[in-house]
């Protein structure tokens, strides 16, 4: 079965500092994930 979503090393910077660093993530088609954390945590800008 395939990706739906991969990210790879996924860094995120914003104003010179790193926010999201080095995410690694596969979900296959037809799996359901939940994404926690904290407010402010980046689940967001990950999923953007």
């Amino acid at each position: 079965m395939g990706y739906i979503l991969t990210t790879n090393n996924f860094t995120k910077v914003f104003n010179g500092k790193e926010v999201i660093y080095q995410v690694n993530m596969s979900v296959e088609i037809g799996e359901i994930y939940g994404f926690l954390g904290l407010n402010g945590a980046g689940k967001t800008t990950i999923m953007r």
